[in-house]
């Protein structure tokens, strides 16, 4: 870092610890004049001898940094503004509308500017100070009504000095934003690890990686946590009431016998939803990569080589996992990079004695292909399929074959229960050969009675049957991981699977996901020619309903019309198959086409 220019000297920190500590370490980097104070000389002292600034005092400090705890902060606040008549102060605590709501009505007050750094560490105190803490972190500020400019542009000035990105919110937002991403995560985290606190020893013997990822914010500093807790209150409470009614549904389905299936996806379909919305690297959208794993010796030195050679070989590391193995001398390092760069550095890797996992590296190839009905998806999805080798699902095709399946035993469709009843004991045949589809059911062949007007007219009546449709996801997801696996159709090559829900709920994790779609006029032609022959004005008339009425219905249950974060849209309108197709494969990973 250059010497900053823009923060003025001198500048006064109230509160020695972990954040006040930090800033003052990275400020005095910058060449700026530091002075502290804490009410505990030995915490001040501690930040003095790390270099952090000196404790002689100051009589007119241009900034005013308050680093001390939210629930003793506003009246520092209001005393910082009535000691030094000339200075900006601003505050560091995580709760923002309590301190203005207490610091309002000071004759100061425009002179005060609220802020939060984003950054922090499970240690707390001077000790654990980093003068890199806050380096590419957002660093809120929540301004009032009557702040004055100059104040705003010191402190926003002061956000940029020490590496933050400043983030301007009113105090309102801020603390709805930190009850969901910062206090709402530190509660759960300590929520289960309080749930490990009498496990027997050998069940946590078996802890893996995720349980250390749940828990690694648990270990919190209670005292200071109990504060920002406390003056974030209301807002936690709103985040933690509505995870509580969802958990009281998971629990209530959990303690019925073999019910309620749907809910259980939709716990975890609408977590995967989550974590695609969160931020991915330098703050932009989420990026899919693909995943080396190395073996790598608990010895000293070996992790400082292993990526000086990942360096050499003129690969960037994107993201970083180790895992222990418990009771072993052996670790797993996770390195995220781009996908066309994992084989060629698995390959390196290997070359220079490193144990690589080849078999866990390279996920499979899983190409999910959603959209509404007449979009091209089965036409497109086979030939994708017939091109590369992979096997081909239709997913819609079975819930077709339900439906005959129900029909045949003479169940009522709307009879939610006796549906979804005789769907757990449907005797289905699916052949995955892309060239030639075949669906069984009890051994009858109904290939093509499942495309007849007649059952297309009340399929949706079983498919928005969501206990239905939860039995269906486990199959779809069990055929998934079979072909994926040696034996299969394409003999673990992959598999194109498409119909609805396939990118978001059946295979969310897919190195490929693509929503395809076109324009009404273009899918009522395409179905009406797939289905009678003609798309002529007659047959696509009657086809209409069949097609804008299931879309309609199945749109209740299932997403087919917006992609999510991490789909690619395709509109197939004005472009031929094989245009669509190459669209599709052109979306490959390289790493895949080196298999």
């Amino acid at each position: 870092m250059k010497d900053s220019v823009l923060t003025p000297s001198p500048v006064l920190i109230i509160g020695a610890g972990l954040l006040g500590t930090s800033i003052a370490l990275r400020l005095r980097r910058a060449g700026v004049e530091v002075h502290l104070e804490d009410a505990s000389p030995v915490a001040a002292s501690l930040a003095r001898d790390l270099g952090a600034g000196t404790l002689e005092p100051v009589d007119e400090p241009s900034i005013v940094v308050v680093a001390i705890p939210p629930d003793v902060t506003a009246p520092v606040v209001r005393a910082a503004l009535d000691r030094f008549p000339n200075a900006v102060v601003t505050d560091v605590a995580s709760v923002k509308e309590r301190v203005a709501r207490d610091v309002a009505g000071h004759p100061g007050a425009d002179r005060w500017v609220g802020s939060h750094p984003m950054a922090g560490k499970e240690r707390s105190g001077a000790i654990a100070a980093d003068a890199d803490l806050f380096v590419g972190r957002p660093w809120v500020i929540t301004p009032s009504e009557d702040t004055q400019t100059d104040a705003l542009h010191a402190i926003r000035t002061l956000a940029v000095d020490v590496g933050a990105t400043p983030v301007m919110l009113d105090a309102a937002e801020h603390d709805h934003a930190v009850a969901l991403v910062s206090h709402m995560p530190q509660l759960m985290s300590s929520l289960v690890a309080a749930a490990l606190k009498d496990a027997p020893a050998e069940a946590l013997d078996l802890a893996g990686q995720g349980l250390r990822d749940v828990t690694r914010i648990a270990e919190s500093d209670p005292l200071l946590w109990t504060a920002i807790i406390n003056g974030n209150r209301k807002q936690i409470a709103g985040v933690l009431r509505s995870i509580s009614a969802r958990l009281g549904t998971l629990v209530s389905v959990l303690d019925r016998d073999d019910t309620g299936l749907d809910r259980i996806s939709a716990v975890i379909a609408d977590g995967n939803k989550g974590v695609a919305r969160i931020p991915g690297k330098h703050g932009g959208a989420r990026a899919n990569y693909a995943e080396v794993i190395v073996l790598i010796p608990d010895e000293p030195g070996m992790l400082g080589r292993l990526f000086a050679e990942v360096g050499e070989i003129g690969v960037n590391i994107e993201d970083l996992e180790m895992e222990h193995s418990a009771k072993q001398q052996v670790g797993r390092v996770i390195l995220s990079v781009i996908p066309q760069q994992a084989v060629p550095l698995e390959r390196e890797l290997a070359q220079r004695g490193w144990r690589v996992v080849t078999s866990e590296s390279v996920p499979p190839l899983v190409i999910a292909i959603d959209g509404p009905s007449g979009s091209g998806k089965s036409t497109v999805a086979k030939e994708v399929a017939r091109r590369l080798g992979l096997a081909y699902l239709d997913t819609g095709a079975m819930y077709r074959a339900a439906t005959w399946w129900v029909r045949e035993k003479g169940i009522d469709l709307a009879d939610h229960d006796a549906v979804h009843a005789a769907t757990l004991e449907l005797p289905l045949s699916i052949d995955l050969d892309p060239e030639h589809p075949r669906f069984q059911v009890d051994e009858v062949e109904v290939s093509e009675e499942i495309r007849a007007p007649e059952l297309s007219k009340v399929v949706s009546q079983v498919a928005v049957n969501l206990d239905v449709r939860a039995e269906m996801v486990r199959l779809q997801q069990a055929i998934i991981a079979a072909e994926t696996g040696p034996g299969g159709f394409s003999d673990g090559r992959g598999i194109v699977v498409e119909g609805r829900d396939i990118t978001t709920v059946v295979a969310p994790d897919a190195p490929v996901r693509v929503l395809l779609t076109a324009s009404e006029e273009a899918r009522l032609a395409r179905r009406a020619l797939e289905t009678r022959g003609s798309a002529d004005a007659s047959a696509v008339a009657a086809t209409r309903d069949e097609v804008v009425r299931r879309d309609r219905d199945d749109s209740t249950v299932s997403n087919f019309t917006t992609a999510q974060d991490g789909v690619t849209t395709i509109d197939s309108s004005d472009m031929t198959i094989d245009n669509v197709v190459d669209a599709v494969i052109s979306l490959i990973p390289e790493n895949y086409r080196d298999r």
